[in-house]
């Protein structure tokens, strides 16, 4: 079936009006149609000529949403905010060693949702980063544009002193990242004529990297439904630079809209939970409630209009951002930090209400289980700052595929020593470890739930023997269930490879020290809890994956040895090749 593109999102897409978007459609520059709702627009498959059209008809997005990290490349964040480009960053495989953010409530939001970060609440002015020296792959940081100087006759570091993209600049001189990463308003491009990124581009030059052709992403092409463009700017160090290149990532398929933002299907799996909303006054709120869904003051009757506008009215300009209602079948105008100002209204599209914080995270594409602490203006401030999770994501998974490149190139672990690792926190650079937190927030009852029925004189060939097999480590201390093949519960350790696939979790066999492997259990569920629940004195807090198991039957006479891979507590493998040992 054709995929439908509305003359507005075309618009966005192309950069130019949405009435000369129209014009190709009605002059018959490309075919025009109605969608089922009686909408004018596009299919997009009409529209291969159209260069960013062309580009997400021929997306390689599938592929590149596996591309996964060789191994833990460490990265620092620099004005953080609520985590957006974060949380896109740690999803696309970077490993945090920590982040910096001024604001209390953007960091208490960090620490809630990833109590394993290391936020750093300082004014950036304030941190001396030479310790970390030669010790962290990859930089970024979305800094606040300022007015630069321009003093000097070069154009470059020295005219940026003062303002925070001094501040990164310093960062990065000090710590000497492969790679970093600035992002910051469209307006940046054009900012005094061109002058300020001028200074900033020899800026770059002078700390000793190569910087990519700047590009404006359109949040829109990338998963997020929201009209949000940021400027991005990655600079390579000038050693690496020669024997690698980055490829920006592909886009989405489609352009997201609201719709698929407040209920469940591609983007969220459930409708929007309900959360917490400003409120219109009652004056406000029976004006809105006039304004049709994608409508604005416009569409008001005369006297209302001018009522509303009060001055503004006899000025030029269209102000399309005052009495703004969204349209559900349309991505949202970029959300601003207030979603009920008067000049950039932010109507619900069929309810006459300001967007609630959880809808407003997901336009920001926010998983729902991401929380932000503070008032409730603290929170759309939060939230309408953010990078677009989804936007961070992709662009995060063009970085780490470099990366793979720049290891390629030059095989080099990371250079954090073990006691480095330790103290953030790390893992073996080939092993990624569960977020606990993650986990719980994503299956807070339960991971899997396999079903079992109990059967005597089981045989091998009642088993699948395609199924998984976790084979873990028992310590002594709880090994006397096992030994008597009654055991009914197994903790992992508090870190667990995500080499193990968790939604296909089946088999288990307990390993016994200095015998090896013998009886085979089945998981029946698999859950997040702490050691809490069978030992008081444990800390609440303290996760763990937990498997409830049922004895099956004994696979071997007597104990078999096997190797342990991962971090010589366990192993993964299927029943298969457990059988034919």
């Amino acid at each position: 079936m054709p995929t439908f593109l509305s003359a507005t999102n075309l618009a966005d897409l192309t950069g130019t009006s949405l009435a000369t978007a129209q014009k190709w459609g009605e002059s018959g520059v490309y075919p025009y149609h109605k969608n089922e709702k009686g909408k004018d627009g596009f299919y997009m498959e009409d529209l291969a000529e159209v260069e960013p059209v062309r580009l997400m008809l021929e997306t390689n997005w599938d592929e590149e949403f596996h591309v996964a990290p060789l191994r833990d490349f460490t990265s620092v964040e620099l004005f953080a905010g609520a985590g957006g480009l974060a949380l896109g960053m740690h999803l696309a495989g970077f490993r945090h060693i920590f982040l910096n953010e001024v604001d209390s409530m953007a960091c208490k939001t960090l620490r809630r949702n990833h109590p394993e970060w290391n936020v750093l609440e300082d004014d950036i002015r304030q941190i001396d980063f030479t310790p970390l020296n030669g010790r962290v792959d990859f930089l970024s940081g979305g800094f606040p544009c300022q007015a630069f100087s321009y003093a000097g006759k070069k154009g470059g570091l020295n005219d940026t002193r003062g303002t925070l993209f001094f501040e990164l600049a310093r960062a990065v001189r000090e710590i000497q990242p492969k790679v970093f990463m600035a992002e910051n308003v469209k307006g940046l491009l054009s900012h005094d004529d061109g002058r300020t990124l001028e200074v900033i581009r020899n800026a770059i030059a002078e700390l000793g990297y190569t910087l990519v052709e700047p590009r404006v992403l359109k949040a829109i092409m990338y998963q997020v439904p929201q009209k949000r463009e940021r400027l991005i700017l990655i600079a390579i160090r000038n050693d690496i630079v020669q024997n690698v290149t980055f490829k920006w990532p592909d886009p989405y398929k489609r352009v997201m809209t609201l719709r698929d933002a407040f209920y469940g299907g591609e983007l969220y799996e459930n409708d929007v939970p309900e959360s917490a909303g400003q409120l219109y006054p009652a004056k406000k709120a029976r004006i809105m409630a006039m304004v049709p869904e994608g409508g604005d003051w416009r569409d008001l009757p005369v006297k209302e209009q001018k009522d509303y506008m009060g001055g503004s009215f006899y000025l030029g300009g269209g102000k399309t951002g005052m009495a703004r209602r969204l349209s559900m079948d349309e991505p949202s105008l970029t959300l601003t930090c207030a979603p009920a100002q008067k000049q950039t209204e932010r109507c619900h599209p069929t309810e006459t209400r300001p967007l609630t914080v959880r809808e407003y995270a997901r336009i920001q594409t926010f998983p729902d289980n991401w929380e932000f602490e503070g008032s409730l203006s603290d929170q759309y401030k939060q939230i309408g700052n953010a990078v677009p999770v989804n936007l961070a994501y992709a662009i995060g998974r063009s970085l780490i595929r470099l990366f793979n490149e720049i290891d390629a190139q030059n095989p080099e672990e990371s250079q954090f020593e073990e006691a480095d690792r330790i103290a953030y926190g790390m893992l073996p650079p080939e092993l990624f470890g569960i977020d606990m937190f993650d986990i719980k927030r994503e299956y807070p009852e339960q991971i899997v739930k396999n079903s079992y029925r109990k059967k005597k004189n089981i045989k091998n060939s009642d088993l699948d023997d395609s199924k998984s097999v976790l084979v873990s480590i028992v310590t002594n201390e709880n090994i006397d269930p096992y030994n008597q093949q009654n055991a009914k519960i197994y903790y992992t350790g508090k870190k667990f490879p995500s080499t193990v696939k968790l939604n296909k979790l089946y088999y288990f066999m307990p390993y016994t020290k200095g015998k090896g492997i013998r009886d085979l259990y089945f998981i029946k569920v698999a859950r997040v809890g702490t050691k809490h629940e069978i030992r008081p004195e444990a800390d609440e807090n303290d996760f763990r994956l937990v498997f409830e198991i049922v004895f099956i039957k004994q696979l071997f006479d007597d104990y078999k040895p096997i190797k342990l891979k991962i971090w010589h507590s366990y192993t993964d493998t299927n029943l298969r090749a457990i059988l034919a040992m």
